[in-house]
């Protein structure tokens, strides 16, 4: 079966994405949305995803959050809506990679941590295995 016609056979998976780097963040949303991804929420930190969350009608499937951000980073905002919305999967996507920072964002509850420089292919496939059954394969945690 061709990828246009397995994209349309799956459920539309609904994706908040918190990201400061304006490039990064519209490459991300661009490339979810090709692949079959409904993204919901867009922000430029983590105290706005956070503001934006609570006027929205639903809860995301999936959060999808930078580390370094401006007013709220990635931890914080983990924290903040595991809080609010305690069945949340949160992925992380972030250029820091050391141990300390994959350790610290399975403390605050994300599923997964997924490297920036990864490729394409696999952060849909991480998000989709990550919907699907809770963890994956690809990244760290």
């Amino acid at each position: 079966m061709d990828d246009n016609k397995d994209k349309l056979n799956c459920k539309k998976i609904n994706v908040a994405y918190a990201e400061d780097q304006l490039w990064f963040r519209d490459s991300v949303v661009e490339l979810l949305i090709q692949n079959g991804f409904e993204i919901s929420i867009v922000a430029q930190d983590g105290d706005e995803m956070i503001r934006l969350l609570e006027k929205a009608d639903g809860s995301p499937d999936i959060f999808l959050t930078d580390l370094r951000m401006p007013k709220m980073h990635g931890f914080e905002l983990i924290r903040q809506i595991l809080k609010r919305w305690p069945d949340s999967k949160v992925v992380m996507l972030t250029s820091d990679v050391e141990t300390f920072y994959v350790d610290e964002a399975r403390k605050a509850g994300a599923v997964a941590f997924l490297h920036k420089i990864i490729d394409h292919k696999n952060i849909v496939d991480a998000l989709r295995e990550i919907y699907d059954t809770g963890t994956t394969s690809h990244g760290k945690l």
